[in-house]
């Protein structure tokens, strides 16, 4: 039922909508509830399984493009959520945004060789709310001085937007809706 409902839900609002009007909201209710003990880690697993089959299958009915921006997705070790790299790529891929997706937990170092094998213009990085900060400070800040200048670094998610701050040499989001204007953004200086 549940996989029905995104099914139809995503078909009626289109995918950048689905993520931000459903998603982005249920994804806040259901962590509220599983912190509250309304619901069992199984539940939990359900659902997050379930929105990665519906997402996934959005994404990839969209052709994909050798178009700019390439970016590549993924978190650090012990970031297990990878729900928000597929909203950000959710949001990317109807902007002709040509996403590569490690998935989630590689370390820096892996990070590193593989920006230099796939050769993206942008590393994009999520962090859920339960990622400690200063962990998430220290690997992007890490990470930045590990790429070469013209790779940008992105970061978003819970502890990013909670935050509120910016980092050296990293584009910090405050909400997933800021993707489709960053990449906007990002085709423009490249333009200029």
């Amino acid at each position: 039922a549940l996989q029905h409902l995104l099914a139809n839900l995503m078909m009626r609002q289109g995918l950048q909508r689905f993520v931000l009007d459903t998603i982005a909201p249920l994804n806040r209710a259901i962590g509220d509830a599983w912190m509250r003990g309304d619901l069992q880690i199984f539940e939990e697993h359900l659902y997050t399984e379930q929105l990665q089959v519906a997402l996934r299958a959005a994404i990839n009915a969209f052709p994909r493009q050798p178009g700019a921006p390439r970016v590549l997705l993924t978190t650090f070790p012990s970031e297990q959520h990878g729900i928000g790299l597929l909203m950000v790529e959710a949001m990317m891929v109807p902007e002709g945004a040509h996403c590569v997706s490690l998935g989630p937990q590689t370390p820096v170092a892996d990070i590193v060789v593989a920006v230099a094998r796939t050769a993206p213009q942008i590393v994009a990085l999520s962090f859920s709310a339960a990622y400690p900060w200063r962990k998430a400070r220290d690997g992007l800040l890490e990470l930045r001085a590990a790429l070469p200048t013209a790779v940008d670094v992105w970061a978003g998610g819970g502890v990013i937007s909670a935050r509120g701050t910016q980092l050296p040499g990293i584009v910090c989001f405050g909400g997933i809706d800021e993707v489709p204007g960053a990449v906007a953004e990002w085709r423009g200086r490249q333009a200029g």
